[in-house]
């Protein structure tokens, strides 16, 4: 009998600036031939919190996670549920639909969970918790904790189960900074017991912070998971893996963060002596590609952004968006315009003030920036309306707004901006799929090359 073997990856607690080059794990992926189609995945990738710092690099690192496992360990799309920025029902919902699968493939089956997000601890610090986006740290009640996720874990047909947890569950965040409902200092919550059947990899220890790999635009723990899993090609054991994935981030961490130290950690029940020998896929992969970043990664910014973070694959799709193919919302229209699809040459005194609104996001002032293309935007100009969805959609400005940065996209994708259709398309994923694939029809019917490769990847 083929036994599941469950894969949770949690990346959690990082706040850190976007960087502009592109990790070789990113870029060079393993091609395995042999396909794994009773093995199941469940992604989730916390980014986008609505009373919390987001999480930067968090959608990267689903994303390209989903790669790997299509690509490095041969797993069909259809067997894999992405999800990202998900609340606490998205996220139980996915486990529900992990536990059904499984028992219809009577623990045939495998499975891998990518969680991503942040983490915290209660206030007796007794408990470690797992945040959804629609949580908040002051309260656990709209939390997971790990203990009963290794429960319902531990329940479900399978006899092999591995976490893995690219966490810090002390109250920090990733830049090592505390959360809103912290004390000020590292707590250190117990450590949750599991079942026989699971095997749980964590990023850090006790009140240790987990922190990012700039470079690499990943969390340090996930970075090293990934290039592990490259360099073997998926063929590698748990014991193999966590050798490598323990020494790389132990003596990377305190190199590139003042001496801090970073230590993953892996628990196992006392009764489960073989957690070494169990192996990812069964044959290595022996043929590379090359993937571009900026095509399949939802994190990289577009020409003249701010930083590689104002794509979003789920937001709030404003009231009235229609889902057919040749609907639209109504788009503000200037006055003395026979329609809204004709984009408005700028005058001279609008352009300037585009042009000193991103003088201003280089500089990082937020603040001016808005100030610049909002009274571009009174003046009805269509890359205001554009720059002004980058500005809200950009987690390093406080002003940080999902529902407004949305409404700039659909105007100036109203108004026929052709990266506004895309960033619409893209911001749209995940809460309204059926005008993300209008918004994104439309780019690539105008030549938009990320929007046709997104969309063919739509179903």
């Amino acid at each position: 009998m083929r036994y599941t073997l469950l894969y949770i990856v949690g990346l959690l607690c990082f706040t850190v600036q976007g960087v502009k080059a592109q990790s070789q794990v990113d870029s060079r992926i393993a091609v395995n031939q042999q396909v794994d189609d009773k093995t199941f995945v469940v992604i989730i990738a916390n980014e986008h919190y609505k009373h919390e710092e987001s999480v930067p690099y968090a959608l990267n690192d689903g994303e390209v996670f989903k790669v790997y496992c299509q690509k490095t360990l041969g797993i069909p799309e259809k067997n894999i549920k992405y999800v990202p920025d998900a609340t606490l029902g998205e996220v139980n919902f996915a486990l529900y639909w992990l536990d059904n699968v499984l028992k219809a493939y009577d623990g045939s089956g495998r499975a891998f969970v990518y969680y991503s997000g942040h983490g915290m601890p209660d206030e007796k610090g007794s408990e470690a918790y797992l945040l959804p986006v629609d949580g908040f740290s002051q309260s656990t009640e709209g939390a997971l904790s790990t203990r009963a996720l290794y429960k319902k874990l531990g329940k479900m047909s399978s006899h092999q189960i591995v976490v893995f947890l690219d966490a810090c569950f002390s109250g920090a965040k990733r830049d090592g900074q505390m959360l809103a409902s912290s004390r000020g200092v590292a707590i250190r919550p117990k450590v949750s017991m599991v079942e026989a059947n699971t095997v749980v990899f964590s990023a850090a220890q006790g009140d240790e912070t987990a922190y990012p790999f700039r470079q690499g635009q990943h969390g340090l723990f996930t970075y090293h998971l990934l290039e592990k899993l490259q360099q073997s090609g998926g063929c590698v054991t748990l014991g193999e893996l966590s050798d490598y994935v323990t020494q790389k981030v132990k003596r990377q961490a305190v190199l590139e963060n003042n001496g801090k130290p970073q230590t993953p950690t892996v628990v196992a029940a006392q009764q489960n002596a073989d957690w070494r020998q169990w192996q990812l896929a069964a044959v290595a992969a022996k043929d590379y590609e090359t993937r571009n970043p900026t095509v399949a990664n939802n994190n990289i910014a577009p020409a003249g952004s701010p930083s590689g973070k104002e794509k979003r694959n789920q937001a709030i799709a404003p009231a009235g968006l229609p889902s057919g193919e040749e609907k639209h919302n109504q788009a503000i229209v200037p006055a003395g315009s026979s329609s809204g699809k004709q984009m408005m040459k700028a005058s001279p005194v609008v352009a300037d003030l585009i042009t000193q609104g991103k003088k201003a996001v280089r500089a990082m002032d937020y603040q001016k920036a808005k100030e610049c293309f909002t009274k571009a935007a009174d003046q009805f100009d269509t890359e205001a309306y554009y720059q002004l969805g980058l500005l809200y959609a950009n987690s390093n400005y406080d002003g940080y707004d999902k529902e407004k940065a949305t409404t700039y996209f659909l105007k100036a994708a109203n108004h026929q901006h052709l990266e506004g259709m895309y960033q619409a398309g893209m911001i749209l994923l995940g809460s309204d799929n059926a005008a993300a694939k209008v918004w994104l029809g439309k780019a690539a019917g105008r030549g938009h090359a990320a929007a046709a490769k997104q969309l063919s990847r739509l179903k």
